[in-house]
């Protein structure tokens, strides 16, 4: 005798049809809430959210972030530091973005030498790719021009 019904195959059917319809109508639900949202908007935004590229506004920097590097390599050069400071960015280079992401997180800790403005401001310079190629020359160039004095000064 054959039998028509199997109660756990079509038991198991009927969990995933249910399971499927759930998911669709929530969806549905969801999607109500961005109107906009569809497959070449969702494709646009990704492309963006893991571009590599740079605009150009990230590889100028202005006046006020051109001041504030120039303040920070003062403090290094007053501590004798030009050295270690430059080996130390030269490494962490490739990691400037998670570095300023990380100056997110410790701010509260972290503004001793710069008020609050300057140290968001200099989070934004570490953002840019720009940011620490530039902190990086203005501190060889304080190391050229205290090997020069000393040059100076021996002969």
């Amino acid at each position: 005798m054959k039998t028509i019904f199997n109660f756990d195959k079509n038991v198991l059917i009927l969990i995933i049809f249910s399971t499927y319809m759930y998911l669709q109508n929530l969806l549905l639900r969801i999607s109500a809430y961005f109107p906009k949202l569809d497959g070449q908007t969702i494709r646009r935004e990704l492309k963006h959210a893991f571009s590599t590229g740079t605009s150009n506004k990230d590889k100028i920097l202005n006046e006020e972030e051109l001041s504030l590097i120039l303040k920070l390599v003062e403090i290094v050069r007053k501590r004798k530091l030009t050295v270690p400071a430059s080996m130390f960015l030269e490494s962490i280079q490739p990691l400037n973005y998670i570095g300023s992401q990380m100056m997110v997180f410790f701010r509260p800790f972290l503004t001793f030498f710069f008020t609050p403005a300057e140290y968001d401001l200099f989070q934004c310079i570490l953002e840019k790719r720009e940011g620490i190629k530039r902190i990086i020359e203005e501190l060889e160039k304080i190391d050229t021009h205290r090997r020069d004095a000393k040059n100076a000064e021996k002969e």
